[in-house]
């Protein structure tokens, strides 16, 4: 991945990051046959992407989650404490199913590591869920209502001297730190000196430094399975993730209900407050590109709902933070995948004002034949397809909805077949119903 593009002009370094991606020079392949296979279904979903051509069919690609675990019939506990298990599920995943891109199990995380800060942010298998299950977000208050002018004014000191103190049991002594801002002068630094010499606050940087360590550790035998995935010719479609700016303040700082509240008791901190998290986001997600060798940039919209807030609401709470994150990731030459949680029915006309064959989205459970006419020709679109049609259906049924699917949806281009949510579980049966039934009616060859 071209990790330096000052010098090109910003309506060209998407192009330049899709195209190195897709070309797969900077990778090594098993043979030649996995690198043409590699470039073939990276270039599917380029074509897809970018509108400009009609690729040969409609590129597969489950959104798989936790998925390749439980195919592979180990249970998320074993996955979140055991990389090498963790890993060779993926690397089977993509050989044994044949998407059009692998799955990244970075994402998985690692039990050890989030042990030893005690992680509160979430639960995981063997630790607030059953061992077959997986992690089960803890949503509360971490962030109190009098609280947005410490975030807005200083949002790094809030969230190292207060949110982490909160979300993670073991760095609870960080709220007794003192402020960095000491140092800026020998005389006044003495007092930040003497907090970090504090027992307790000694004991929070080691269990900080052990995370380190085991994530370290973790990520050196993982990492050589995602390396497998792609020399065996398969794509990694996410090279990251970020968030909508409300997003992230409603899900993890002020929780559900708080969030809401702040609509009508106190928009304005609402508004200023995502003006100061978007370019963190931007910053985040084209950071993780570079890193990862992927211009793909998951964003998982939670609360954009068509039932979650009114129109009104969503054009002046959620809409401006949103877009402002896409824009900055199209001008770092990263492609936004969004992934449209619930229902989008009300929210199309607002997609289609990004520009043209630079964003995916991802549609859980909108109006598939609505959204083709909406944004079809202006972005790429994808999902529609029910997960439970995979846990609850047969293989024939799942051919079935596939075709009926594509037949509404697949257009002359600008379609990507993807279930509608992120698979947790799956059964080996009906999810390879589903890749071979995309392969089979989603080519344009006929066109």
């Amino acid at each position: 991945m071209i990790d330096d593009l000052k010098n090109i002009p910003i309506g060209e370094r998407q192009e330049v990051r899709m195209a190195a991606w897709a070309s797969g020079d900077a990778f090594e392949f098993d043979s030649a046959e996995a690198k043409a296979g590699y470039q073939y279904r990276a270039g599917l979903l380029k074509d897809a992407v970018q509108l400009v051509k009609t690729p040969d069919r409609v590129p597969v690609i489950p959104m798989v989650g936790h998925a390749p675990i439980s195919l592979a019939g180990v249970t998320g506990k074993q996955a979140m404490n055991d990389p090498d298990v963790l890993g060779k599920a993926f690397l089977d995943y993509a050989v044994k199913y044949d998407p059009d891109a692998g799955g990244m199990p970075l994402a998985v995380g690692y039990a050890p590591g989030l042990e030893a800060i005690d992680y509160q942010l979430y639960k995981w298998p063997g630790h607030g869920v059953k061992d077959e299950h997986y992690y089960q977000f803890n949503e509360k208050e971490y962030m109190k209502a009098d609280e947005y002018e410490h975030f807005i004014n200083d949002l790094t000191d809030y969230w190292l001297r207060v949110w982490l103190p909160r979300t993670c049991g073991a760095l609870a002594p960080l709220v007794d730190m003192k402020p960095i801002y000491g140092t800026m002068e020998l005389s006044m630094g003495s007092f930040w000196f003497v907090s970090l010499g504090f027992p307790h606050i000694q004991e929070a940087f080691k269990a900080l430094m052990e995370a380190g360590k085991q994530y370290y550790e973790w990520f050196v035998k993982v990492f050589p399975y995602v390396v497998q995935q792609v020399g065996a010719g398969y794509p990694l479609y996410l090279g990251g993730a970020t968030k909508a700016p409300f997003d992230l303040l409603s899900d993890s700082f002020r929780g559900t209900v708080g969030s809401m509240l702040d609509l009508y008791t106190q928009p304005e901190n609402v508004i200023k407050a995502q003006e100061i998290i978007a370019p963190l986001l931007v910053k985040h997600g084209a950071e993780s590109a570079v890193a990862n060798g992927t211009p793909f940039i998951l964003m998982p919209l939670h609360k954009g709902d068509d039932r979650f807030m009114s129109k009104e609401q969503f054009e002046k709470f959620y809409w401006p933070g949103l877009k402002q994150v896409i824009l900055g990731l199209i001008d770092q030459g990263c492609v936004p995948f969004l992934f449209a949680q619930g229902r989008y029915n009300e929210r199309l006309e607002y997609l289609a004002e990004l520009p043209k064959g630079a964003v995916v989205c991802i549609f859980e459970s909108t109006d598939m034949a609505r959204a083709r006419e909406v944004l079809g020709g202006k972005i790429c679109i994808g999902g529609g397809f029910p997960a439970s049609m995979i846990l609850t259906g047969t293989p024939e049924q799942v051919e079935q909805e596939t075709e009926q699917l594509l037949s509404v949806v697949k257009g002359d281009g600008g379609y990507v077949l993807t279930i509608g949510c992120t698979m947790d579980d799956a059964r080996p049966d009906t999810f390879k119903a589903f890749i071979r039934a995309g392969k089979k009616y989603g080519q344009y060859r006929n066109l």
